[in-house]
């Protein structure tokens, strides 16, 4: 199904509820401009999404008992203790992303454990009282859990908070901290009659301090500098507050009230520092308000943080896995040089907030030696399972007692861990593993909540866990793929068995469909006569490595098909999907010699690697389409995934720029790459194009990679990877500074793809009664009609899409219903009727011919553009539009036809004859009579040259920015159309008469026009995504709900003139709004 999405990245919350709902201009304002905006400049990615703020966590036996409190970020620890707060700052070797790769695909490498050096920094309280410890306050909602060792050792479900206090430190004196995600911000509360001169500080273990022109303090040490900001004081006096003169005033000796600082560490010394107050009235509170730029909000901890697995939830919630290298086993004693942080690595999981403010729960997962997260999936309650491998045995790992495998097998073992929804316990933990190194690397679940594992093995069947799987016999090399299916309870195994030949074979990622069957790829370099090739895209092994997919049934017992992706050079297998058909779509790295007919590109691009994503027919004999993604130098697919249409997501890493080495990018969230950049691109559903491609990254000269990406039913994208880049990110939002010193830091960010949503239900009168019904697709329950409060079944099958139309003139509509490849149908109140066998991407409905009776327009893809008229088929185009509308721009006889044909432009069908509008491309279009006066006028968004209408033949531009979407309504009753525009950052305008108004300051996720009082007026409907859904009329908005919906629609379904609002809340089931009372009509999720 084609559905039309104009892409913007989502920004930081802050930034995107910059106004207000009803902030509305109290005269007339021009639409704002953005200067520079490159083209193609409307994909950007959320960066932003997932730096989380400080937490502030308590110690609750996890570190050493002087620690009250401490917060942990990108580069640096911060720990809060009696007396003073310590800084762990990080720094280690330069990341080695090696040159442009060799012929031979060899990867760019990341030196994982480069020897770091932190650097230790105490401020010490001067003549403070020492026994006073911090009190959290504020708790954020979020926990943190350390699952390491035996449960009852495990610090699991800890709060994290958002300030701290300690209470009377100096006499009469508080001093609170608190943070963003870029600072940490401390204050001082001088109560009335407190002396604030006591206020004494001492930064020990640095190179010296001082105070720069702006009035900062500049603190000075070997693995960098960090300043605290130019500090400020006030009273809230009478309700006003009063600002209080104060700067920062450096001791002149190493002495303060008799109390003497030896020397410590190596560089010895302590260097004082307080603050010198003005005016104030002493009978009334104080606060000297100075503020640390010192902290970088990323997922994971000190040193080198790699997230490698995402998954998203059906609310917005994203799950990542990776590891990190643990950070809160030791706590420095002393300043200066510390190397007590150089340790082993932690697998880690986080949960971030739908939207990408906050963390619910961040998770470690580990134990004394070297494990590490891969995979992650996550279950309809919200349980997260993890996958991956584990050096540490059980004595320090956090096996579950119970699971499958609770013992450690030797080298390394595959882990398979299902964390509970609130993040704050491990359901199960085992082990996967036998005598050899065995890894997990890719996980999938079933709707039963039983965890699908892929990954390698180098253990024989002697001693490793193979059990009625597909292949119980190790097959040579140093390892197998395998593929286990684990119970729900994590307590026994389905299957588990090998997939491999006589050579090394590797799985890195598995899907599974609604039946069961897992789907499973990886690389091999065995051949197929001892490969287990059966009915395959590939039957022939060509060399070196060939990428390979495998279908293991839904028993486990053996392959439905297996088969190479490959060509001449290397070729790797790093992620699959699978659609609701059957197709397995992968992406991974190619060197050549691909069969490609069908893809984004046809051709290798250089002599290094391309990625490459191919999908695979349900019954896998052949490739559906295949095609690479690449420049000249060298790129890799790490991540796929598919929406319910069919589009395909990839992510991954390339070291082609877009100019000399001709990367792809193309309305993408950056397009410029100046290093080794991550990137993610959409492919569409049938493989022919990319719908954008750009990179993720920072401009000087860092390293990232995605490797993972997940998408959600609106077609937003989320990536997660690992960086190094100094500035990423570089989007609008706060300013979130990389102090990573050369590690890489873990990230998440989310791509917003502005959903268009395509109508998977419709409205009409189907039996004549001059009220209208509901048609529902309610998944894979079928299509429903509710009707007078009573269902219906319509049909078992699951359509992508419907259309209300009264073609054959009678009282009543029929319904047309699109099945994907099952073709499309007519229901006419009773049978429902094949019309084609063809696979629909997009229709439309009006009356082309004026004779009162609505023509049918389909496009189907390849076959074209095609008109349904009194029962016959007639072609109209052989030309597939990327987007159609039906309109009557002239004012007499019947409606036009509008088609965008992409690179061809916006076409107009009238009278048997087809007319260019435009070269250009069209991203979006709505038809409503402007002013009142003939046919209609037709609203163009064309992208990166703004907003323009058509009306009386000529265009006119309406505002240069480019729209996600706008809609045409009647507002004020007079006849002609206001059209509404959502312009993202910049909100929701309306425009009436020539001028632009903003409406609100959000941006909107969809809205409806919809006559709800029924007075002849329209109303309309908001969906303000996490601030739920509005209504406004007559100038004012209203708040009707705080859930964020997923689709909106709006019709008389009780027949007396006043429109309802049709709402579908997800696993809330469908509601209805009627005059201001909700009723639930469903408890079905709607898809």
């Amino acid at each position: 199904m084609n559905k039309h999405t104009a892409i913007l990245a989502g920004v930081f919350l802050s930034m995107l509820f910059g106004g207000a709902i009803g902030e509305k201009s109290t005269q007339a304002q021009v639409m704002p401009q953005i200067p520079g905006a490159p083209a193609g400049a409307s994909v950007r990615a959320n960066l932003d999404f997932g730096r989380v703020p400080l937490y502030f966590i308590p110690n609750e036996g996890q570190l050493d008992g002087k620690v009250a409190f401490y917060i942990q970020g990108g580069d640096k620890i911060v720990y809060f203790t009696p007396g003073g707060v310590t800084f762990s700052l990080g720094q280690s070797q330069k990341m080695n992303v090696g040159n442009e790769g060799t012929a031979s695909g060899k990867l760019p490498s990341v030196k994982e454990n480069a020897p770091a050096r932190n650097w230790v920094v105490k401020l010490h309280f001067v003549g403070s009282n020492d026994k006073v410890k911090p009190v959290g306050e504020d708790k954020t909602g979020g926990v943190i859990s350390y699952f390491k060792g035996k449960p009852k050792d495990w610090q699991a479900g800890l709060p994290a908070y958002s300030r701290i206090v300690y209470r009377d430190l100096w006499p009469g004196i508080d001093l609170a901290y608190s943070g963003t995600a870029n600072r940490l911000k401390y204050e001082f509360i001088v109560h009335p009659g407190a002396d604030p001169s006591r206020v004494r500080l001492a930064y020990r273990g640095v190179e010296g301090i001082s105070v720069d022109q702006e009035g900062r303090l500049e603190v000075r040490t070997p693995a960098g500098g960090f300043k605290d900001d130019v500090p400020v004081a006030y009273q809230d006096i009478g309700g006003a507050r009063k600002s209080v003169s104060l700067g920062y005033k450096q001791a002149t000796r190493n002495r303060v009230d008799g109390e003497a600082f030896s020397e410590e560490g190596t560089l010895g010394g302590a260097h004082v520092y307080g603050f010198e107050v003005g005016d104030y009235d002493s009978t009334q509170p104080l606060v000297l308000d100075p503020a640390l730029f010192i902290f970088s909000g990323y997922i994971g901890g000190m040193n080198n943080d790699q997230g490698r697995g995402i998954a998203v939830d059906g609310s917005g919630n994203v799950y990542v896995a990776g590891f990190t290298q643990a950070t809160e086993t030791s706590f420095p004693e002393a300043v200066g040089p510390d190397l007590s942080h150089n340790g082993d690595y932690d697998a880690f999981v986080a949960k971030v907030n739908a939207s990408g403010t906050s963390l619910a729960y961040c998770g470690y997962i580990g134990g004394t030696q070297d494990d590490r997260g891969y995979g992650i999936a996550v279950d309809a309650s919200g349980n997260a399972y993890v996958t991956g491998y584990a050096l540490s045995t059980q004595t320090s790992f956090p096996v579950v007692a119970g699971s499958y495998d609770p013992v450690h097998n030797g080298l390394k073992d595959a882990f398979v861990a299902k964390v509970s929804a609130a993040g704050s316990a491990l359901v199960y933990c085992t082990y996967l593993g036998g005598s050899a190194d065995d890894a997990g690397y890719g996980i999938a679940l079933d709707g039963s909540g039983n965890a699908f594992i892929a990954g390698y093995t180098g253990s024989s069947e002697v001693t490793f866990c193979e059990f009625m799987g597909p292949d119980i016999t190790f097959n040579g090399g140093a390892y197998d793929a395998f593929v286990c299916k684990l119970n729900s309870s994590g307590t026994g195994r389905f299957y588990c068995g090998y997939i491999g030949g006589s050579g090394d074979d590797v799985g890195r990622a598995v899907a599974v469909d609604v039946s069961g069957n897992a789907y499973v790829t990886g690389d091999t370099d065995s051949n197929e006569t001892t490969f287990p090739e059966l009915v395959g895209p590939d039957l022939t092994y060509w060399q070196y490595s060939d990428a390979f997919v495998a279908k293991v049934n839904s028993s486990g017992t053996a392959l439905a098909y297996c088969g190479y992706i490959a060509g001449y050079g290397y070729d790797w297998g790093y992620g699959i999907a699978v659609d609701a058909k059957g197709s397995a779509y992968v992406a991974g790295g190619s060197s050549g010699g691909l069969p490609t007919a069908v893809g984004p590109d046809l051709t290798i691009n250089g002599t290094y690697p391309d990625a490459f994503v191919a999908r695979v027919t349900p019954a896998g004999e052949a490739l559906a389409y295949c095609g690479y993604i690449g420049g000249t130098a060298v790129e890799y697919g790490y991540g796929i995934a598919v929406d319910p249409s069919g589009n395909a997501y990839i992510a991954g890493y390339t070291n082609s720029n877009e100019s000399s080495h001709g990367f792809p990018v193309l309305g993408g969230p950056d397009l410029i790459n100046t290093g080794g950049d991550g990137f993610v691109a959409k492919v569409n559903a049938s493989g022919s194009k990319l719908e954008y491609c750009g990179y993720v990254g920072g401009t000087d000269g860092g390293f990232e990679q995605c490797q993972g990406v997940a998408v959600d039913a609106r077609g937003n994208a989320y990536v997660t990877g690992y960086t190094d880049a100094g500035d990423f990110p570089r989007f609008l939002g706060p300013d979130l500074t990389f102090n990573g010193f050369y590690d890489t830091d873990a990230f998440v960010s989310k791509v917003y793809s502005y959903w268009v949503p395509v109508q998977t239900n419709a409205i009409g009168d189907f039996d004549g009664d001059a009220t209208d019904e509901l048609a529902v697709d309610l998944g894979t329950n079928g299509a429903w009609l509710y009707d007078g409060g009573s269902w219906t079944q319509l049909s078992a099958m699951n359509p992508e899409g419907m259309i209300a139309a009264n073609v054959d003139g009678d009282a009543a509509d029929e319904l047309f219903l699109e099945f994907s490849y099952a073709g499309l149908w007519l229901w006419n109140g009773g049978a429902m009727d094949l019309l084609s066998e063809e696979n629909v991407e997009t229709m439309a409905a009006g009356d082309l011919d004026a004779d009162g009776i609505d023509e049918l327009v389909v496009d189907f893809g390849t076959t074209g553009l095609w008109l349904y008229d009194g029962g016959a088929w007639n072609q109209l185009s052989g030309a597939n539009v990327e987007l159609m509308a039906v309109a009557q721009l002239d004012g007499s006889g019947g409606a036009e036809i509008l088609g965008d044909f992409g690179t061809i432009g916006l076409w107009e069908l009238s009278g048997g004859s087809w007319t260019q509008l435009s070269g250009v491309n069209l991203e979006f279009m709505a038809a409503g009579n402007t002013d009142g006066a003939g046919g209609q006028d037709l609203v163009g968004d064309f992208g990166p040259v703004g907003l323009w209408l058509l009306s009386g033949g000529a265009w006119e531009q309406w505002s240069g920015v480019n729209a996600d979407f706008v809609i045409t309504a009647d507002i004020d009753g007079n006849g002609d159309s206001e059209v509404f525009g959502d312009f993202a950052l910049t909100g929701l305008w309306l425009w009436d008469s020539g001028t632009w108004t903003i409406f609100s300051g959000l941006n909107v996720e969809n809205m409806v026009a919809s006559d709800t009082d029924g007075d002849g007026s329209d109303e309309m409907v908001a969906d303000f995504a996490a601030t739920g859904i509005w209504h406004w009329d007559s100038g004012t908005w209203n708040q009707i709900s705080g859930v964020d919906p997923e689709n909106l629609a709006a019709g008389d379904i009780d027949g007396d003139n006043a429109e309802e609002i049709i709402v579908d809340f997800g696993s809330l089931g469908l509601w209805l709004w009627n005059g201001g009372v909700w009723s639930q009509i469903s408890a079905a999720n709607p898809d």
